[in-house]
Order: structure tokens, then sequence, then C-alpha cells
């Protein structure tokens, strides 16, 4: 029987081929984004736009210049399965929240806003790990996944333990699951992200105006390609991956190449040593893949690190199959929902449109854009007279039944910014200052 340390010796050679590069083949760009493409499919399976890679600098009121013209756009998500977060023009902090998440626990706009009282939480001026526990709860299905060193690891699935797990069963090939553990979601209402976006846009019209749409060509074919704002407005997160592998073949033979024989790694079923190699294996993960000089952890149950700032674990394992816990530092964004401004003549914006419902090519109503004119004197009036995000409900109450009464009626938060100077200006006479 092989002793827990022979296993060590048996796992630091796995592991470092793992992490070293995972295979002695190398994968072409058209695997890679076969992968990659599996990847994000599963992830939009679930409704959301994928990020890949997976990022925690991500989140609501973050603006994207997109210069891929729409049918390009389509054509680009339906080949890849998710489209490149580039172009980040400028991070807005609207608000809202406090309003949008009336009730939560400790969500407020501002300095507190989501994510930064969740990422690092302090206690008496000191830093504290990320948490997440007051943040809204999000669910995802389980994704399952074939690799085969015939074509090289799948590299491309954005999580260490795949190809960790694949070396440490020393198997030619193996089918999968990887399960979204931890995962959390916040957001804001497109309508509250829309003042915001409105609100820069009118300050930033000499930049926007030199992505208006070209004039068209006497003769040109349809009409003038145009760029689009992408506003983020909701993010989903994940803390923890759970991955489990079962192997195909009892072992890699010629992929191994400089890694020790087969060892019967971890049977459970039939090891009174089990927990000893646990924890030589996760010594091991700690020491092949954490920061140099740090030491391992003392056993299976102190997560080890790896080098992204997260750690990885044996769960289980047997001589055909392995599941392992991948967890990282902070939990990171693994899709989005956002909306699309289309930029127009002299860099007004168009109207808001669902961006999922625009790169699939779903057809979509025609709507009319509300210009933004600012926040006038009568505005501000009626922003202290119905308080913060609308909190003082008597007043918005009363508000809001003289506004029926009114010919030229529109929603309270139109009323505010819209080019409605006179519906302000009666609403602030009548009833506000009478």
């Amino acid at each position: 029987m092989m002793t827990a340390h022979a296993v060590g010796r048996w796992v630091i050679g796995a592991v470092l081929v793992a992490l070293a590069g995972c295979s002695t083949t190398r994968m072409s760009g058209d695997q890679l984004a076969r992968v990659a493409k599996d990847w994000a499919l599963g992830i939009r399976a679930s409704q959301v736009i994928p990020v890949y890679p997976l990022t925690e600098d991500l989140q609501p009121g973050d603006v994207f210049l997109v210069e891929t013209p729409l049918a390009d756009q389509v054509k680009v998500y339906s080949e890849k399965g998710f489209l490149p977060l580039e172009n980040l023009v400028v991070r807005l902090h609207p608000k809202g929240y406090r309003d949008f998440y009336r009730g939560w626990p400790g969500v407020e706009d501002g300095k507190h806003a989501p994510p930064r009282r969740w990422q690092f939480p302090k206690t008496a001026g000191e830093e504290v790990p990320a948490d997440y526990s007051d943040a809204p709860l999000a669910a995802f299905p389980t994704y399952n996944f074939s690799v085969s060193r015939s074509g090289g690891l799948s590299l491309a699935i954005p999580v260490q333990s795949v190809p960790v797990g694949l070396n440490l069963l020393d198997t030619a090939s193996a089918n999968g699951t990887i399960t979204l553990k931890d995962a959390y979601t916040y957001g804001l209402p497109a309508r509250a992200m829309d003042d915001a976006v409105k609100g820069w846009g009118r300050e930033s019209r000499e930049y926007l105006q030199q992505y208006a749409p070209p004039p068209v060509e006497p003769g040109g074919k349809g009409p003038a390609k145009s760029f689009y704002l992408r506003v983020i407005n909701r993010v989903y997160l994940v803390k923890t991956v759970d991955v489990s592998l079962f192997s195909n073949r009892a072992t890699a033979a010629d992929a191994s190449a400089g890694v020790p024989g087969k060892v019967d790694l971890l049977n459970i079923g039939s090891d009174t040593e089990a927990k000893k190699r646990f924890d030589e294996v996760n010594k091991v993960l700690a020491a092949a893949s954490g920061p140099k000089g740090e030491a391992p952890a003392a056993d299976a149950a102190a997560a080890p690190p790896i080098s992204a700032g997260g750690s990885v674990r044996v769960a289980m394992a047997t001589s055909r199959s392995v599941s392992m816990v991948e967890s990282f530092a902070r939990p990171l964004v693994i899709g989005y929902l956002a909306t699309d401004y289309r930029i127009l003549d002299k860099g007004e914006l168009g109207p808001p449109q669902a961006s999922l419902a625009v790169i699939e090519g779903r057809p979509q109503l025609p709507a009319t854009p509300i210009p933004y004119s600012g926040c006038d004197s009568n505005c501000g009036k009626l922003k202290v007279w119905l308080g913060d995000d609308f909190n003082n409900k008597a007043n918005v109450k009363q508000l809001t039944q003289w506004m029926q009464q009114q010919p030229d009626a529109v929603a309270l938060p139109d009323l505010m910014t819209g080019p409605y100077p006179d519906l302000r200006r009666r609403a602030v006479a009548e009833i506000v200052e009478p």
C-alpha cells in the first residue's frame, strides 16, 4: 500500500503538470474558443449575458462603448457565446439602492452602496474577509462537460479545479459537472439607471458626438451603422465552484510524461488512511499553487490558497473519480444584464433597449426617447418636497393625485428631469408653494 508521503510525491508531479500547462499537447485557438463557448452557453441558459473571463471588477453603472455593428454583435454572440467587455467609458454611481432594496439590511446609496460593503467590510477600522451574507442570493443549475487530453485540457474553463482534478486522476479523458454555489446578485432597475445615464450623456455630448451615425452615402443600402452605450444594471456573482470528474479510462498513459504511474488515489471505501491522504493532497495543492514561501494549510478543512487568490481542495475521491471545491477570495462576476442606448445625431441618446434582446437579435417595438433636460430650480424644490428617492409617501400620493388631473400628465420620474418645465412650475405653484 502506498503511504501518504508517497501519494504526496505523486501528487506534486501531477499538480505541477496541471499548473504549468496541464497537457503535453497545446490547445489550438479553435479548441480554446470551443471550450469558452461551451462555458458561456451554460451561463446563457440561465438568461444572463456571460462574463468571460470571470472578473470582480464589474458593477451596475459601468458604461461600455459598443463599436461593433448590431448584425456583427449577433454573429459574434452566436459563434463565441459571449461578448468581450472592452471600451469602458465611465463608471457611474447611480442612486436608488436604498429605495430599491427598502428594508434590506445595510444597503445604502453613496459610499456604502453595493458591492463595497460586502467586498471590504470593516470592523473597528480593521479589514476583515469579504462578507456577502447580506447580499441577495441567486442560484444556477449544474453544468455538464467533457475533457480529453487528445485535444488538450479545457483550459478555457475559467476554474482551476478541472485541470488539477484531471491530472490527479491521471486519466486521458473524463466527464464532469460544475456546480456554481454561493451565488449572489444585485442591481438597479433600468428606470433608476436612466437618469444617471442621461445626465452623464448630457454633460458628455461633445464626447458622444464623435460616435454619431455617419451620413448615408447616396445610393447606400440600409441605415447608417450606429454606436451604442451598454450600461450594466445587474450582475451575478459566484464564490464557490464544485467540480466533479469521472474518469473514462484508467490511465492517461502517454499524456502523463514526467508523472509517476497511476496510483489508487483516495479509495475511501477500502483505505483507512484516507484522512491522511486527503491532508497530504491538500497540503501539496497549497505548496504547488500558493504564493512562494507560504506555509501549506494545516489540514484539509483549511482551504489552501491558489494563485488566483482563492483556494482548491479535494473533497472526495476514488481511483476513478474526484470532487474538488474551489473558492475564490471574493465572489467573481459570471454574468450580467444591461441596457443599450443608441448614440443619435449630435451625441444624443436613444431610448433604452434590453441588451440581451438586442444581441440575440429578437425584434423590439420602436420607442421614442425622452430628452433629459436636467434638474432645474422647480425640479430641485420637488425633490426636497418629495424626499430622497420619493420616500415622503404622503407628498408622493398628493402629487400623483394632482398629476392625474392634468391634461398633460406624465410619470413622476419623467416629470423631474424631462422636457416639462411648465408642468413642474405648475406643480410647485399649486401644491408645493401654494
